[in-house]
């Protein structure tokens, strides 16, 4: 791919993205003030530009490797530079006394670690376990996993139980 092309395509999947999370902060403020159709659109907003940038996602990644490559590139390069990045700017959110930053960046790298776990977790599955598999549950607050059901209150951020999101494949 040409590169202009990647660089203006990874620009233009962050300001979906980016978008798409907006829109979706919007909803939930409507639908708070009973603008309820109001709430529908932007939700559906929110839907169209996630869809949208998952597919110029696509194209940017190109083709996935076998389970293994994905699994390698995952848990020993991207999940552990996403910590790093975490950290980095929970460092300047500190630097800048900006305690609300700060909060949220520390607990993103702690779930990030928590990512890694839970794969080493698959890994010790024994042919016993598989036989009954994991679900997750995902905190939509602060993107905790737990596995198996969710917790009474998020161990990072203390949401409720009602914040958690069953996930599948």
């Amino acid at each position: 791919m040409n590169q202009r092309l990647q660089e203006q395509l990874q620009q233009l999947f962050l300001k979906m993205t980016l978008g798409s999370a907006r829109k979706k902060i919007y909803a939930l403020r409507a639908k708070k003030e009973g603008q309820t159709e109001l709430a529908d659109l932007f939700s559906a907003i929110s839907s169209s530009e996630a869809a949208q940038a998952a597919r110029i996602l696509l194209q940017l990644r190109g083709h996935t490797g076998s389970d293994e490559q994905n699994r390698a590139l995952a848990f020993k390069h991207e999940i552990p530079a996403t910590i790093e990045a975490c950290e980095k700017t929970a460092q300047l959110a500190e630097d800048c006394q900006d305690k609300a930053m700060l909060g949220a960046c520390s607990q993103s790298a702690r779930v990030q670690r928590m990512h890694l776990n839970l794969q080493k977790k698959l890994e010790r599955k024994t042919t016993q376990d598989q036989e009954r598999p994991t679900s997750y549950h995902v905190c939509q607050f602060c993107g905790f996993i737990m596995a198996d059901q969710a917790p009474e209150n998020c161990p990072i951020c203390t949401a409720p139980t009602s914040r958690f999101q069953k996930v599948t494949a």
